[in-house]
């Protein structure tokens, strides 16, 4: 490699990393979900369980971190960092995959052609949109499993580049790894390699297309289903207490229609965390109709058949995950794979289009993204106005608790915590909120949270039936008011949460 593709690349990766930051890089300091706060309480437990839902990599990980003396949940800002550091390897080796197969890229010069700034614009905002998108968020809410989401869609990058360059063997390798860290990406290897597939055969439906697709869906959902059996073999040979995780099919028909009614939700408005007017819907139809009309003004029906198939295939490779789980829970870090099929659309769309219509998609598709990171930042900002509640109200109960003892000479030892009849999981000062997107902390590890900002240790009991009748029973507070939701008896503290 020669000096001037090497600076190419450093830039292309340089810029890809500083549109992850524009996205995200509020979340470089201290954060916390409920999980985090489990976590730092319980970590070699988290460990366990960690194995027991087959992510067997994080599990070594997360134990060598541990057994160091260092702790991802005392540094969330620093695993928020190497994520996105990841995350930007992984749009460069997407990119480069692509730009073999089309000719069309970041680099100043793809196959001895010039690209111009529009292009190459585009280029960087269609793959952008893999990880900076809302759905994405629920990704960086974990923090303690940040190292985690970045490796597991690096090793799902390295997978379809090892496809592309038909070394299955390495491919299904990088996949299966994948897994051990994170299940879900495997699926957005399958949506991107099936787009690749369909440039691959020109756009026509061959055998050669069919054994390649055929081929991909063994390589990376394959690679799912061998962890799940993976783990029902360590639970037989007695190695795991419990298989964490299981393939539950049920009723397909209940499922699907709650996988329908999500995506109805995501064509809108993401779930709620993009303004309700459509824009995934229109975006979406802009990109399947620009190839769409290409194929069919060119009496291509073939084709457009095969991209219709394909589109239709990718959308339901969201809902993979979802079909197969007992419960059909459609987490944002689930479904944001439906991103990852609106840039394949867009990519689609903008290999397809002549120099005028290119042009116009490259505005589309920037102002696309640029919506994408506003509201990432708006996501981002009201996690902050969560945890900082979260730490306020537990820090306002302590210092209640250490008033009680400076006046009674009696240390409190216990505390027991109780929801009022309507405790949500969320605050109303929270807009932007979905699934644990922005949950709240309060409410669900209380117990944790009053340890973690306290730095003490009280002991987790139940609530008294007589203190809960005289003083809580049949309450619903919408504001925190220590001097009724808290009771101090001995050395107990009872605490209802609003």
């Amino acid at each position: 490699m020669n000096k001037e593709i090497f600076k190419e690349h450093m830039n292309r990766y340089l810029l890809n990393f500083a549109v992850l930051v524009l996205a995200w890089g509020g979340l470089l300091r201290r954060a916390f979900n409920c999980d985090t706060l489990t976590h730092m309480a319980q970590t070699r437990t988290d460990i366990d369980i960690m194995i027991q839902h087959g992510r067997y990599l994080n599990a070594l990980q997360d134990f060598l971190l541990y057994q160091a003396g260092l702790s991802t949940t005392d540094h969330t800002g620093v695993t928020v960092l190497a994520e996105l550091l990841l995350l930007a390897l992984s749009l460069c080796i997407i990119q480069t995959c692509f730009e073999e197969k089309t000719g069309f890229g970041y680099m100043r010069a793809v196959r001895g052609r010039e690209a111009d700034i529009r292009e190459r614009l585009a280029w960087l905002g269609l793959t952008s949109l893999l990880f900076v998108n809302v759905l994405f968020a629920e990704a960086f809410m974990f923090g303690e499993c940040a190292l985690m989401f970045g490796m597991a869609y690096l090793l799902a990058s390295l997978g379809a580049r090892a496809f592309c360059k038909k070394r299955y063997g390495l491919s299904f390798l990088f996949f299966f790894l994948s897994t051990m860290e994170y299940q879900a990406a495997v699926i957005y290897g399958a949506i991107l390699l099936s787009a690749w597939i369909f440039l691959d055969n020109e756009c026509r439906l061959t055998g050669r297309a069919a054994w390649q697709e055929l081929l991909c869906g063994m390589l990376t959902v394959g690679s799912g289903v061998l962890n799940v059996l993976s783990l029902g073999l360590l639970e037989r040979l007695g190695l795991v207490a419990e298989a964490g995780r299981s393939v539950n099919v049920g009723n397909l028909w209940e499922k699907a229609e709650i996988c329908l009614q999500d995506f109805g939700r995501i064509l809108i408005h993401s779930r709620e965390l993009l303004p309700g007017v459509g824009l995934p819907l229109a975006v979406t139809l802009i990109g399947s109709g620009i190839v769409l009309w290409k194929c069919l003004r060119e009496r291509k029906y073939g084709p457009a058949g095969y991209f219709l198939l394909l589109t239709a295939a990718m959308f339901l490779m969201v809902y993979i995950l979802p079909m197969i789980q007992h419960d059909t829970r459609t987490y944002p870090r689930f479904i944001c794979a439906f991103y990852a099929a609106q840039s394949m659309l867009l990519l689609l769309a903008f290999w397809c289009s002549r120099e005028r219509l290119r042009a116009a998609l490259c505005y589309v598709v920037c102002g696309y993204v640029l919506i994408q990171i506003f509201f990432c930042n708006i996501i981002v900002a009201n996690h902050m106005i969560s945890n900082t509640l979260d730490e306020t109200y537990a820090m306002m109960v302590y210092e209640k608790i250490t008033e009680y003892e400076e006046r009674t000479g009696q240390r409190v030892e216990k505390l027991a915590v109780v929801n009022d009849t309507d405790c949500p999981f969320s605050y109303n000062n929270v807009s932007y909120k979905t699934d644990q997107i922005n949950e709240r902390a309060l409410g669900t590890v209380s117990n944790t949270l009053v340890n973690v900002v306290s730095g003490r240790n009280f002991e987790k009991v139940a609530m008294d039936q007589e203190v809960y009748k005289r003083c809580f029973e049949g309450k619903n507070w919408d504001y925190f008011d220590a001097s009724e939701q808290l009771v101090i008896e001995g050395d107990t503290a009872y605490w209802a949460i609003f």
